[in-house]
């Protein structure tokens, strides 16, 4: 006979069957059971550091509410562990990794519509294959090797880090692909608001809205599998700096790596030096700028060197509303790639930046709302009459 999961619920001064805190509930389960966790008086948090060495759900009493807690979550990994944490709101404490192992992509983990007041979430190592979805950081950044990072709102303006960073040297059981997609972030001067370097999976950086004080979105390496990465439809800001600041910058990019930059709007607000789209060293790669709409009173809108470099916009100001929507019509209105498989959702042409494009930034905010959550979907971007149209989606269910 299976065994069945059991629901723990965590009560304040629970008794049996119920636990008068986290870390007794999490003592009693097994694998596969659910930590579901009653909010203490005036939601005061509970205080607890948790040490997490089973596959366990962490989730809230209350539907469509926050479970308040107070301290580190931090999983072991070991193979086959699958561990998932929804509907947190932590107010002083960080997701991290215990000492272990597992194989490559070995332990499963979902962090999704959580709050972090003060805190990150870390999870990078080869043993974690870890998605972040629909969280909030107010003061914190995503660090992983494996995963997807989607539809977040990061501030790492006071962190020093990137405010999301990918970065696995080694390749996975098979080479797949790695969402970056409808995040918001604002980054710390002199420090990456997205980075990626991964030799594992194929990055798709699209449609965020980055506030930088460095580099906005920088990439190395990528997969020598000639398939391409897509950076497309990001709106990516200057809003301070120390030093040079570069919207998008590639480096170092292997031999048979692809990169694709398109539909991007690229400005600033700040005084100093800026560049657009750069080729900095190193680069090995196919890499084919196009489309694009770098903003006047950028030093170096888009490097020399680049595939199609002439196909941008660069003679056009760019003003942006505090939500990263335009200020005002311009050329990136309507101004992304015309093929029909980048048309809009109203099916007008295809703006640039976040907001143009089928995963239009407004898709992924607000999360917190209803039971269930379509958090990514992947289709054709062509349908063609006679054929199947395969739709494939996402989503969990609190």
């Amino acid at each position: 006979m299976p065994v069945l999961a059991t629901d723990r619920i965590v009560e304040e001064f629970g008794v049996s069957p119920t636990y008068p805190n986290i870390n007794a509930a999490v003592t009693a389960a097994v694998d596969g059971d659910r930590i579901i966790i009653k909010n203490r008086a005036g939601e005061i948090p509970w205080i607890e550091n948790i040490g997490i060495d089973k596959s366990l759900e962490f989730l809230s009493y209350t539907n469509d509410g926050y479970f308040v807690v107070q301290g580190t979550y931090n999983i072991a990994p070991a193979n086959g562990r699958v561990v998932l944490i929804n509907g947190m709101r932590n107010t002083a404490g960080s997701i991290g990794a215990l000492a272990g192992s597992s194989s490559v992509r070995g332990t499963r983990v979902r962090v999704v519509d959580s709050y972090l007041v003060n805190g990150t979430i870390n999870l990078a190592s080869n043993f974690f294959d870890a998605d972040i979805v629909g969280c909030t950081l107010v003061n914190g950044s995503v660090s992983l090797f494996f995963g997807n990072v989607v539809g977040n709102d990061i501030d790492c303006s006071q962190v020093n880090d990137e405010g999301i960073s990918v970065n696995s040297t080694t390749s996975g059981a098979s080479v797949d692909t790695c969402a970056i997609v409808g995040n918001k972030v604002k980054g710390r001067v002199g420090y990456d608001g997205i980075f990626g370097s991964t030799i594992g999976q194929v990055l798709h950086i699209r449609n965020n809205y980055v506030q930088h004080g460095w580099m906005g979105i920088e990439v190395y390496e990528g997969p020598e599998n000639n398939v391409a990465n897509l950076i497309w439809n990001n709106t990516v800001t200057a809003y301070n700096g120390n030093f040079t600041t570069y919207g998008i910058n590639l480096a170092n990019t292997n031999p048979n790596s692809i990169w694709e930059i398109m539909n991007n709007a690229v400005t600033r607000t700040w005084s100093g030096e800026c560049r657009g789209i750069n080729k900095d060293s190193g680069n090995q790669g196919q890499i084919n700028v196009y489309f694009n709409h770098i903003s006047t009173g950028i030093s170096t809108p888009v490097s020399a060197g680049f595939t199609f470099a002439g196909s941008n916009t660069i003679d056009q100001a760019i003003t942006l509303n505090a939500d990263g929507t335009f200020l005002a019509d311009g050329a990136a209105i309507d101004g992304g790639n015309p093929a029909a498989p980048f048309y809009d959702l109203d099916l007008s042409a295809g703006d640039a930046g976040a907001y143009g494009g089928s995963y239009a930034l407004p898709n992924f905010h607000p999360l917190h709302t209803g039971a269930a959550r379509v958090y990514m979907t992947g289709h054709p971007f062509n349908v063609r009459q006679g054929s199947t149209l395969r739709v494939k989606a996402v989503s969990f269910d609190r």
